[in-house]
């Protein structure tokens, strides 16, 4: 691995996270990186104007990082594929997310939070503890024990070891997270993401008909052919 471009990336996800620019030294103390290392990095993302640094000689992303986003969204058939589902989609209280893990958290790249618009669902971007996800408890189930424990320690490994069980018997994975938030999950297939639905009325709505429109969407999302189970 080229440890100078590892941890270029890291800084510009430490930078694409942060929710006000950052100092060299405080980089360096989040990264465990020499205050050094990251001035020769940051001289060299300046140069890409893949960050930008202000009149305090703090960094944040710059328009380089966001050009290079643009053409990743256009020809990504990922996200080609993502926005026919949110189009096509016909219940707008239901919210579309699709995440991944991100160490013991879970990122959302796109929630359409009931209803909102395609633009506002792209690009989310929050982050939650995997054990309030349903995304994050079917993406552990795709790893072993022995993973899983690495990725989010004993201790939480523990608590969702049930559900961790569970999601791994069924394509689909389901729990209901309050009286009218039953949650879906799904793995994409040859990809580190899952596709879920939430706010879902279980009394109200065909559950089984939701968990099949979820498997469509993960099979049309990943472009290959994904089994049924039960």
């Amino acid at each position: 691995m080229n440890s100078t471009v590892y941890d270029a990336f890291r800084c510009l996800e430490l930078l694409a996270s942060a929710s006000r620019p950052q100092g060299i030294r405080e980089m360096g103390r989040e990264l465990s990186l020499d205050s050094a290392k990251i001035t020769r990095l940051m001289k060299t993302l300046l140069a890409l104007d893949m960050v930008h640094r202000d009149a305090r000689r703090k960094y944040s992303l710059g328009i380089g990082i966001h050009r290079l986003s643009a053409y990743a969204i256009h020809n990504s058939a990922f996200y080609n594929a993502v926005i026919g589902i949110l189009e096509e989609s016909g219940n707008p209280a239901i919210s579309i997310v699709i995440g991944v893990l991100s160490g013991t958290n879970v990122v959302y790249i796109i929630h359409t939070r009931g209803g909102e618009s395609i633009a506002r669902a792209i690009g989310n971007y929050q982050s939650y503890p995997v054990h309030d996800s349903v995304i994050g408890i079917k993406l552990l189930s795709a790893m072993s024990d022995e993973e899983i424990i690495s990725q989010i320690g004993i201790h939480d490994y523990r608590l969702l070891k049930n559900d961790i069980e569970q999601a791994r018997r069924h394509q689909v994975f389901a729990k209901a997270y309050g009286q009218h938030d039953y949650r879906l999950a799904c793995n994409i297939p040859g990809m580190p993401a899952a596709i879920a639905l939430s706010n879902i009325n279980s009394e109200k709505m065909d559950v089984e008909m939701l968990s099949l429109y979820l498997i469509s969407a993960a099979k049309k999302i990943s472009g290959e052919p994904l089994p049924l189970l039960n």
